[in-house]
């Protein structure tokens, strides 16, 4: 098993201003082969720090992947790092440079001074086409090891580290990932459920990582076993498992509503529009969703026909509001199904009831229903969020229940 490090570099990952997501998508893309990544940090736009680590990690792993600092400003500063922990000099490369102002030339523009470091390389590093910016990447091979150097952003980045991984003659491994999905159960509960499944089984391991559209239980090793895994687990999860890898909740129901010739209306109040723009993001989407309501005041939720008397008796957050809330827009869009949000996003509680609490209204032909969740969030944006996956989570498990 070979060792490999990823080094996210930058200021901004480290304050937080920019996510680093590259140093994980890197390691999620090595899975398949016999490699251990031994180690992802993320570091300064300090030259002395980023040389030690760079020589570290080249004298440990036998792969090293770098992500930013290939810009053209003086803070970019990855190229002059691997530079001195390779003991190599950086040189213009003239042919690059030609590159870099025929570039800007069609662009319109003069190329500023600055941009010539982009032409910079040491002699044992080969250039990797950058089809998407100014800021070409290295490939340093020797030693039987590989040091990667890709610039920042991922729309760049990919295309290159497409092209060169199949290159580094890594050593593969049998290798399947399932992504099971599930939404109403947290990542303590699923680890109970699951007992003895959640530890390593072998060439195969069961893991759990939180999003917004619910928790995720990934089972991945060696094929056959991840196979006989997710057959055990898929039962364990109940109805709270609502789909697998690449499904979104968006799409599913969408195709939901379309196998069955149905149409689908909103009425939303805690999420406040988020769960139409969910649903409208989704190409194609106008032929099966007619469209949402978002009455946010009171005032606005009576001229459409919910009663005072329905928010005496039972509050607005509450099951019989989301329900009547449902059947309202269902009624008033003429549609197969409606949907319904009502909750408390904070940041202070309402009617007694705490921050995260969301009730779901369904309305059908034949039935109306409630659900009820208690969500988590740090904020009321994150709450919105979650609320509007939430209700197509609901929407998912009711008609595939056959409501």
């Amino acid at each position: 098993m070979f060792l490999a490090e990823i080094i996210g570099v930058g200021d901004e990952l480290l304050y937080g201003e920019t996510v680093d997501t590259n140093t994980a998508e890197i390691a999620v893309s090595l899975q398949p082969y016999s490699v251990d990544v031994h180690r992802t940090l993320r570091v300064a736009d300090h030259l002395e720090t980023l040389t030690q680590e760079v020589r570290q990690a080249w004298n440990t792993a036998r792969l090293v992947v770098l992500s930013g600092g290939l810009g053209p400003t003086p803070d970019d500063i990855t190229r002059e790092a691997i530079a001195a922990a390779m003991g190599e000099d950086l040189q213009t490369d003239l042919a690059v440079l030609d590159w870099l102002e025929k570039l800007f030339e069609a662009r319109g523009w003069k190329m500023p001074e600055v941009n010539r470091k982009q032409a910079l390389k040491i002699p044992s590093a080969r250039w990797i086409a950058n089809p998407r910016g100014t800021a070409p990447g290295w490939w340093i091979h020797q030693d039987d090891k590989d040091l990667v150097c890709l610039p920042g952003p991922p729309g760049e980045w990919r295309p290159m580290w497409a092209e060169v991984l199949p290159r580094l003659n890594l050593p593969a491994q049998p290798y399947k990932q399932v992504a099971l999905k599930t939404f109403g159960l947290g990542e303590s509960r699923i680890v109970e459920l699951l007992g003895d499944l959640f530890k390593r089984n072998g060439q195969a391991e069961v893991g759990t990582y939180a999003k917004m559209d619910g928790v995720v239980v990934v089972v991945r090793g060696e094929p056959g076993l991840v196979d006989q895994l997710s057959q055990r687990i898929r039962p364990l999860l109940g109805e709270a498992l609502w789909g697998q890898d690449s499904d979104t909740l968006p799409v599913l129901t969408l195709q939901i509503l379309e196998a069955q010739r149905a149409t689908l209306a909103t009425m939303e109040s805690v999420t406040g529009g988020v769960l139409g723009a969910l649903i409208t993001g989704v190409a194609g989407a106008s032929r099966s969703y007619l469209g949402g309501l978002v009455p946010y005041h009171l005032s606005t939720k009576s001229w459409l026909g919910l009663s005072e008397d329905l928010v005496t008796q039972h509050g607005l957050v509450s099951a019989a509001f989301a329900e009547a809330m449902a059947a309202t827009a269902r009624a008033a869009l003429n549609s197969t199904y409606a949907l319904s949000t009502t909750g408390v996003a904070g940041p202070e509680e309402l009617e007694g009831q705490p921050v995260g609490t969301l009730y779901i209204g369904l309305a059908g032909p034949n039935n109306t229903s409630s659900r009820h969740y208690r969500l988590p969030g740090a904020s009321r944006e994150m709450l919105r969020q979650r609320a509007a996956h939430a209700a197509l989570a609901f929407f998912v498990s009711e008609l595939r229940g056959g409501m």
